[in-house]
């Protein structure tokens, strides 16, 4: 008679869990669930707690500068606020009730709500994801030197940049070109946000 002792197999599954393809789909699942379900505001909200996580790291435990802290946490966070605001702006210029949307029927208003859908989305999953795995790995992240930081920008980081001004002027852009009130715009980001 063998004796089986189960939380040695419990043990086991919880260091190997990561590498079974079904735990990935089922995150993958949970992921693409949550981020259609929330609302920009709250990925604004993800993206200042991992701010106010990486201010932490940079001026408490790496005994940055101000400056340098500043920098450090806006290049950590570029990507998120570059992507954030592509989907803020995605949502503004394609946003059901302009006139500009309204009057398309057919084909056309299906191909304009799948961009909508995949605009917001696919910049969420990515929020998100980023956003969970720093969390996951916490104080691995706020010991972790950041030796991108030393040396000169990515290509990632100059496009990331370049995607936050585009989506930013746009932004700031919008009430002319799409003949809004400051109103009717403020309406519409809190809509969103």
């Amino acid at each position: 008679m063998k004796l089986t002792y189960p939380h040695l197999s419990l043990r086991s599954f919880a260091l190997s869990y990561e590498d079974l393809p079904a735990f990935h789909a089922a995150y993958f699942m949970l992921v693409v669930i949550f981020a259609g379900l929330c609302n920009l505001g709250f990925f604004a909200a993800v993206i200042a707690l991992h701010l106010a996580i990486d201010v932490f790291k940079y001026h408490t435990v790496q005994k940055m500068k101000p400056h340098e802290t500043f920098i450090a946490v806006f290049r950590e966070n570029l990507t998120d606020l570059a992507l954030f605001f592509l989907a803020l702006s995605s949502v503004v210029f394609l946003h059901p009730e302009l006139p500009s949307i309204a009057i398309l029927t057919g084909s056309s208003l299906n191909h304009v709500t799948i961009m909508r859908g995949l605009a917001v989305l696919l910049p969420k999953l990515t929020i998100l994801h980023h956003s969970v795995r720093i969390l996951f790995h916490l104080s691995g992240h706020i010991h972790a030197k950041n030796v991108r930081l030393i040396s000169g920008w990515t290509l990632t980081e100059c496009l990331s940049f370049a995607v936050l001004l585009i989506a930013l002027f746009l932004l700031v852009l919008a009430p002319p070109i799409l003949h809004l009130t400051p109103e009717q715009f403020q309406s519409l980001l809190g809509t969103q946000l």
